[in-house]
């Protein structure tokens, strides 16, 4: 198992610098040079990217807030309403999905050259396991979220003295192989929404079984919000 540390952090006056916030900067940055490379070898501006890129951060950070606080803690939005203000805390990743989409489908729809639709659609899709990677490591180092107890070798002990599922490193252990095989089969030209479509199907699976393990999501009739993104993910994934 894995001891409890943590969240490594540093503090400068003011401002405090925390290890997730490094890692999630890591992987915009990661997640950037390799869509602007992909996008740029197909024609698309860089300018262009940047643009597209800014809309799809935005309103994914936007969309990833405001669903971790009206969704899976709306009890606690309701007793703290100036909470949803605050952006940086509480972040859900289907509400990044979510916000990320809207931002993405407005400036496609506004500003993409005829044609270039799925250039910045592919190019994104094939980027985003590397970042990803980088983007759960920042959920390990914060132990978030914590799962159920278990005796699996890579349990870590809490801050409760109960070894658990630091479900942040198993979904980034799991979404290092899904960038492995990205990059194996982004050595040649795929059909459009090719990586769209199967990250949604591979990634789908894996968190649809992780999220049985939480231990603070709310639940809808037995299932988390995360569940029925998962539900909506291997339906779209399948089409495409």
């Amino acid at each position: 198992m894995f001891p409890y540390f943590a969240q490594p952090q540093i503090g400068l006056g003011p401002i405090t610098i925390r290890a997730f916030g490094l890692l999630v900067a890591g992987a915009v940055l990661i997640g950037t040079k390799i869509v602007t490379r992909r996008a740029g070898a197909q024609g698309v501006p860089q300018q262009a990217i940047g643009s597209f890129l800014s809309w799809l951060l935005i309103g994914g950070f936007a969309g990833a807030h405001l669903v971790d606080r009206l969704v899976y803690f709306p009890a606690g939005t309701l007793a703290d309403p100036v909470s949803i203000l605050r952006f940086w805390e509480g972040l859900s990743s289907f509400g990044g999905f979510v916000g990320g989409s809207v931002g993405a489908i407005l400036f496609l729809g506004r500003r993409a050259a005829p044609g270039s639709v799925w250039t910045y659609i592919d190019s994104f899709a094939y980027a985003f396991p590397f970042a990803w990677v980088l983007g759960r490591a920042g959920c390990f180092v914060a132990y978030d979220p914590p799962g159920r107890p278990t005796t699996f070798v890579l349990g870590q002990l809490y801050k409760d003295e109960i070894v658990r599922h630091n479900l942040g490193l198993d979904e980034g252990i799991y979404s290092v192989f899904i960038a492995m095989l990205f990059h194996f089969l982004g050595r040649r030209p795929r059909f459009p929404g090719f990586f769209l479509g199967l990250f949604m199907v591979l990634y789908a699976p894996f968190r649809f079984g992780a999220d049985f393990l939480r231990i603070v999501d709310v639940r809808y009739h037995g299932l988390t919000p995360g569940q029925y993104g998962c539900i909506a993910l291997a339906f779209g994934g399948a089409i495409l």
